[in-house]
């Protein structure tokens, strides 16, 4: 590592070996303060040389690991900046660092997940694993498609977590599952690394669960297989997860076909057998996402409870999916699509706030936020376009206040007074 002095390199590599050594011994609070300081000096030689990749690369690194650490610590904000900072770190690397930044995003999303945030999870797991799929069809070998299938695990453990669609979580476990064994089949034997044993158990308990409840019973004990190859001690999961799966995690095949859109059943959706989409991304183009979005958003209006929230979820995803990507239409139409994309994420976190599900309705509320910005130049000229955003911010206002966040209600209010100026409010 490229650092501006001898003395401050030294001190580094002291801190993230205390650190580190923190951690082994379970001292937690010792290892994140090691490793926030060493942070501290990286930052500030990436700062002082930026031309230097060794310093952004180091950053990015230990910035990855503290992230876990304060996830450990259920510090979720803090496990979410460190690893928002680790991106950054890593995109100043170029083209060379994809599998790196989609490991982030995974990570990241794991952090949503487990912090209640399910907007900003599938949102972060979806990019991860198109992000990996990318680079996987630049290696052919079996090797290279374990970074893939790490990726690809975990995202189909948060899709479950969060109350996605289990067809998209089975096909995403079995895919990982099918890498993993092409990559460490040794004759009759599975030689799988400790290293990978946690993705390879997340999805081997995601097919065993979603599978078990589908009535495949063939594939659930191949995922059974898995489970008792990486944990043979730990207990199956009971039958009622695969009961609530059954009863109150549709897929969304079920709740278009309940919908009445049999046609939307052919286009958005595909058999978890054939194990095809891997993340709600890649229920369409990018290109024509936006519109079925939109016709999801409408949809969740008078749908059953656990379809809506789905409906919102999906409507959510391909509408971040769109923007990630930066389609067309979302840049020259994004009045109309931003609209419908608000009325989503606002649905969504009025039902989880009806729910006593706050954490997933600040969520919605972060996003608002910066949908909202953006709508912003349109509510100058479309009275629809400032009603929405109004309604939206007074929702937002009224949620901060709530849970007693005055700065971010303050901000709000400023959001609020700006649009209630413009002409024709």
């Amino acid at each position: 590592m490229a650092m501006t002095s001898g003395g401050s390199r030294r001190e580094v590599v002291r801190l993230t070996a205390d650190g580190e050594r923190c951690h082994a011994r379970g001292d937690l609070p010792g290892a994140i303060d090691r490793y926030q300081r060493a942070c501290t000096l990286v930052r500030e030689a990436t700062e002082a040389e930026p031309w230097d990749a060794d310093n952004p690369q180091q950053l990015g690194s230990m910035l990855y690991t503290l992230g876990e650490w304060l996830r450990q610590a259920d510090d979720y904000q803090g496990a979410v900046d460190a690893l928002v900072e680790a991106e950054t770190a890593y995109e100043r690397l170029g083209g060379s660092a994809g599998q790196l930044v989609a490991d982030v995003l995974i990570r990241r999303a794991r952090v949503h997940a487990g912090a209640g945030r399910p907007l900003s999870a599938i949102a972060d797991a979806q990019q991860a694993v198109t992000t990996c799929l990318d680079l996987r069809v630049e290696r052919s070998d079996a090797e290279g498609a374990v970074p893939a299938a790490r990726v690809v695990a975990l995202a189909a453990q948060v899709q479950m977590a969060i109350g996605g669609d289990p067809d998209v979580a089975a096909s995403a476990a079995d895919w990982a599952l099918r890498e993993f064994l092409a990559a460490y089949r040794r004759g009759n034997q599975f030689a799988l690394p400790a290293a990978h044993a946690l993705p390879v158990h997340a999805a081997a308990a995601v097919a065993f669960i979603v599978h078990g409840a589908a009535g495949r019973d063939e594939l659930a004990r191949m995922a059974q297989w898995f489970l008792a190859t990486t944990s043979p001690d730990e207990p199956l999961p009971g039958n009622d997860v695969a009961e609530q799966v059954i009863n109150g995690q549709p897929s969304l095949a079920r709740a278009l076909a309940t919908a009445g859109k049999h046609d939307l059943v052919e286009t958005l959706t595909a058999p978890a057998t054939e194990v095809r989409i891997l993340a709600p991304s890649m229920r369409c183009s990018p290109q024509l996402a936006p519109a079925y979005a939109t016709t999801l958003g409408e949809l969740l209006v008078s749908a059953p409870d656990a379809d809506e929230l789905l409906f919102g979820l999906e409507a959510h995803a391909l509408f971040a999916a769109a923007s990630q990507q930066r389609v067309v239409g979302m840049r020259y139409q994004f009045g109309e699509f931003g609209r419908h994309w608000a009325a989503a994420v606002i649905n969504f976190g009025q039902r989880q706030l009806e729910s006593d599900r706050v954490p997933a309705a600040l969520d919605a509320a972060g996003w608002l936020a910066g949908i909202i910005g953006q709508l912003a130049p349109y509510a100058m000229i479309d009275p629809k376009v400032r009603f929405d955003a109004l309604s939206c911010s007074r929702w937002q206002h009224d949620l901060y206040r709530r849970v007693g966040d005055t700065g971010a209600a303050a901000q709000v209010a400023e959001v609020i007074a700006m649009l209630e100026a413009m002409p024709g409010s």
